[in-house]
């Protein structure tokens, strides 16, 4: 169950600022009902917008007064955040927050995609909020950021620094981002967004979530609006998503927006009370494939150059559906993109490459890397080979591992490519540890 609450319920738009918090007034707040209805529909877990795009914050947060303690619900005591965990891990579900990197209303993230305007000051914030959020509400199994990739890219707040502070709180939660890659790059999982039209493909061999509205026929968007609009029916639920992503490894993660009285509408309940008479899992199913090396100790670069293009499409993370900043080398091969670390690291010793890339398995594969090496130094001038390969023509993301070997700077060669020249969306590079 994704559940999209907050000030959103009540007024505005999606990127609005200095929204009227005090309109946030759930009279008959009860999340007992929220997890008795993912029960009755055999969910596992549930994942809720702590903190969306607006900037309201869900719970009493020492960073901002925009925030459920500075209004008059509750006598200003109220936290949404711990009567969700309670009520849910009563129910012996797992449970999970979904977290905007853009704050309209601190002005984080307000330039849009590619923004590199991001202050110090503004990301302690996002890791204060963070750190309220992953230390006071017990286990945490899951964090969905949204804002990041598609908005401003992994760049402008650090990938790197976001998920040392996740996982060092949280040792087993999973990270996810709306990357809108179809692949491992930068999550723990892949998450497909169906409302964007991009769905698990039938090949899928990588853990994953596909993500809809339950009114994803209807109503107004994420959030409840002034009515739930149509809704998707049991058997649709069930025959046309959860029969076909269980055997792609692929979760059903399904919104289900409660009303501006705090309760899921009685049809909405209706409608998962039915999903789970009718839904048996198959427990003959063939387990997850083995996923090899992850890069799970990110570096998040400084800077990168090449031979040829614009190098640092490689290393923005910015991916808007469909609006992907890609670099393309120019000239014929070899060449060549070096990633800066900004220090020297001990340990590095993988690579991740996303070949261009267009939000669809079908994306053309021109560019594609097919013969590489991968080059390390200190000093930026003094490099030596680490490792040398091929990997497929194709625009799923390859993964190359060597060392570790003590580095700041590490370059992919292109050798040869499909086409006339080399591409990446995305490189990325980790501690191999």
């Amino acid at each position: 169950m994704l559940i999209h609450f907050g000030i959103l319920t009540y007024t505005g738009n999606w990127s609005d600022a200095n929204l009227p918090i005090e309109q946030f007034n759930p009279t008959k707040l009860d999340t007992t009902q929220w997890a008795n209805a993912a029960v009755a529909a055999k969910m596992k877990y549930a994942i809720m917008s702590v903190r969306h795009i607006d900037g309201f914050a869900l719970w009493n947060t020492a960073t901002t007064d925009f925030d459920v303690g500075s209004i008059g619900w509750r006598s200003g005591k109220g936290d949404v955040v711990r009567e969700f965990v309670d009520a849910f891990r009563a129910r012996g579900l797992k449970v999970g927050f979904l977290y905007s990197m853009w704050d309209a209303t601190q002005g984080l993230g307000n330039s849009g995609v590619g923004n590199t305007l991001i202050t110090r000051p503004q990301i302690d914030y996002l890791k204060a909020q963070l750190t309220e959020l992953l230390s006071n509400y017990g286990a945490i199994s899951y964090v969905l950021f949204t804002g990041w990739a598609w908005q401003m890219g992994h760049n402008a707040v650090p990938y790197q620094e976001i998920r040392e502070l996740v996982k060092s709180l949280q040792p087993n939660c999973l990270v996810f981002d709306q990357t809108q890659l179809m692949n491992l790059w930068d999550v723990d999982a892949t998450l497909y967004d169906e409302t964007w039209g991009v769905t698990s493909p039938a090949a899928n061999t990588v853990p994953s979530t596909q993500m809809q509205k339950i009114n994803g026929n209807g109503g107004n968007d994420w959030f409840w609006d002034t009515d739930i609009g149509g809704l998707m029916t049991a058997t649709d639920i069930v025959q046309n998503h959860l029969q076909i992503l269980e055997g792609r490894w692929t979760n059903f993660l399904l919104n289900c927006p409660p009303n501006r009285d705090g309760l899921l509408d009685t049809a909405m309940v209706d409608i998962l009370t039915r999903v789970g008479s009718i839904w048996n899992p198959d427990l003959s199913r063939k387990p997850l494939p083995s996923q090899g090396p992850q890069n799970d100790h990110p570096y998040t670069p400084v800077d990168a150059t090449a031979t040829s293009g614009n190098a640092t499409n490689a290393i923005d993370g910015v991916d808007t559906y469909n609006v992907y900043s890609v670099w393309q080398s120019s000239g014929s091969l070899p060449q060549s993109i070096t990633l800066d670390l900004g220090i020297e690291r001990a340990d590095v010793g993988i690579l991740n490459y996303v070949p261009r890339y267009a939000g669809r398995e079908s994306a053309n594969t021109d560019g594609a890397i097919t013969s590489y090496a991968i080059l390390t130094s200190k000093n930026g001038s003094s490099f030596a080979v680490a490792t040398t390969g091929t990997w497929p023509s194709s625009v799923a993301m390859k993964t190359a591992v060597f060392g570790p070997v003590a580095a700041r700077y590490v370059r992919l060669e292109a050798r040869s490519a499909t086409g006339n020249s080399a591409a990446a969306t995305e490189i990325s590079v980790g501690a191999r540890r």
